[in-house]
């Protein structure tokens, strides 16, 4: 079946080749030589159009008993901002590179995409940026969990504050730092 295949694919070259004689060659030798010239041009406009990604955050709450506690399982491919609204008073986030969550390891190819700390003294309930990340969570190739790092939000146990993460370029205004030591 091989053999009977090559002789018929050597059979049509034999053909084709004497088909092109004389100035069809070149011509069609030209159209060859300029397709392949254009294939790394091709390949830099389908690697800048079809392989942007645009910038992604996810954040998924950890459910917790603790009164005036939030956690949040987060994971981004680029910087991020973290704000908080429906809340007056102090409001102090600690990151965590890696550790365990319900016995399952997360961040072990993470990095801190900013602060390991921060505190936030919000004054009204609008919105305001409590933290800013400028890098990526992901550190190297993994899965999402293994990228992702834990953001802890402590208040007071009477808040209730809405707390969101965003890549948006309309960012909410900053918070004022507060002087609450971080330990």
């Amino acid at each position: 079946m091989k053999s009977a295949c090559f002789a018929c694919m050597t059979n049509r070259y034999t053909q084709l080749r004497m088909k092109l004689t004389g100035k069809k060659r070149y011509f069609v030798m030209g159209f060859l030589a300029l397709e392949i010239a254009s294939l790394p041009a091709a390949a830099q406009v389908m690697h800048k159009v079809a392989f942007e990604t645009p910038p992604i955050v996810s954040a998924v709450e950890i459910p917790t008993s603790e009164a005036g506690l939030k956690r949040f399982l987060v994971a981004s491919n680029a910087g991020f901002s973290v704000e908080a609204q429906s809340m007056i008073g102090e409001l102090s986030v600690s990151v965590h590179k890696s550790g365990e969550i319900s016995g399952n390891r997360f961040g072990d190819k993470a990095q801190l995409p900013g602060e390991a700390r921060a505190c936030a003294m919000l004054t009204n309930t609008a919105p305001a940026a409590i933290y800013v990340a400028d890098q990526k969570t992901a550190q190297s190739r993994g899965t999402v969990v293994s990228q992702a790092v834990v953001f802890e939000f402590r208040y007071d146990t009477a808040a209730t504050p809405s707390i969101t993460f965003t890549t948006d370029d309309t960012k909410a205004p900053p918070a004022t730092s507060c002087s609450t030591s971080l330990s």
